[in-house]
């Protein structure tokens, strides 16, 4: 063995754990190599990586070196290859798809498209390992994508922090309020990642979130109707429950437009049973986007005419529009991240 092959595995040995398993020049490399990647099968090759999984990549030193410090670092002793040799054999502890993830973010090639986040975590950790810069500020654009923050926000939070990406994890952070993370199953993948202390402050973002987001709704200023018949403060009639009989809703148009005292405050029956079904659907995901949905909205608007045939025009009157708007900005402007 030469001098310089000793000295690139004494570099090697010095690498971060996990990088490379171990060089040889001693194979018989005559011999074709089996699942030789399609991508990467350069005949000018001086170099094959090969994966975890028996997967070769035929590639050249010098760009692996441009791309990486850590290969650098691993190749930049080895002998030149003769021109009747072939390449030497470096096995990898990494998988075949994140080599050739990896591969396709150093090669002047268009940028891999990844679908599973199990494999984008992979590679975004080799990446990081390898120093690939191209590799990793890739993967931590395609680690934040609506297709991914959509379908679990929980597992990308959880790869950004086991991967101390902080601006992603806050990103994760904010998609997660969509979801009712205490109704998690504790099979779910991504939590064999996550800490405990990450994992505490995601539940402490959504309680302190739906605690403001409720205490704006009971915060705020009166509707700008009364049209019910009764002040909130006052207990239900029981005609006006929703078990009442029908000439409950003549009774309750009678009482339409009495004078309140002025310890009294406005309701408005829409208002009373859509605040009612607001609370704890808050309580499981703090947005605004459910609650001020026209179709939510709408439902408890039609809900209440059944009692009031007041009801829906005061829903639609340019007043309570604005007034919902208010609310929904107060419930908007409340923090969202960790």
């Amino acid at each position: 063995m030469s001098m310089s092959f000793a000295l690139a595995r004494k570099a090697v040995q010095m690498l971060p754990i996990s990088t490379f398993v171990h060089m040889t020049d001693e194979d018989d490399f005559g011999r074709p190599l089996p699942n030789t990647s399609p991508l990467f099968n350069s005949l000018t090759a001086d170099l094959v990586l090969s994966s975890s999984n028996s997967y070769h990549f035929r590639v050249h030193r010098a760009i692996l070196c441009e791309a990486s410090p850590i290969f650098f670092a691993a190749l930049v002793n080895l002998p030149p290859l003769n021109s009747s040799d072939p390449p030497p054999v470096q096995d990898l502890a990494e998988d075949g798809d994140t080599v050739s993830i990896l591969l396709q973010y150093i090669y002047p090639m268009p940028n891999p498209h990844v679908t599973s986040l199990a494999t984008l975590r992979l590679a975004l950790s080799a990446a990081q390992r390898y120093e690939i810069t191209s590799a990793i500020d890739g993967l931590r654009s395609s680690l934040v994508t609506s297709t991914f923050l959509e379908s679990d926000p929980l597992g990308v939070y959880a790869i950004a922090c086991e991967l101390g990406l902080t601006e992603e994890a806050k990103i994760a952070s904010r998609a997660t309020l969509a979801f009712d993370i205490l109704a998690t199953s504790l099979d779910t993948p991504c939590l064999e990642n996550l800490t405990a202390k990450d994992f505490l402050r995601l539940v402490r973002l959504h309680q302190t979130r739906s605690e403001g987001a409720i205490a704006a709704i009971d915060c705020m200023a009166p509707m700008p109707h009364d049209c019910c018949g009764y002040t909130s403060a006052s207990p239900m009639p029981e005609e006006f429950s929703e078990s009442s009989h029908s000439g409950s809703s003549s009774h309750s148009r009678s009482r339409g437009h009495q004078h309140h005292g002025s310890g009294s405050s406005p309701y408005v029956r829409w208002f009373a049973t859509w605040k009612a079904a607001a609370i704890p659907e808050l309580k499981a995901r703090p947005r605004s986007n459910v609650i001020f949905d026209p179709s939510f909205l709408l439902s408890h608007v039609k809900r209440a005419s059944r009692h009031c045939a007041e009801c829906p025009p005061t829903f639609m009157a340019s007043a309570t529009q604005a007034w919902l708007t208010v609310l929904k900005e107060r419930v908007d402007s409340l923090p969202d991240t960790i």
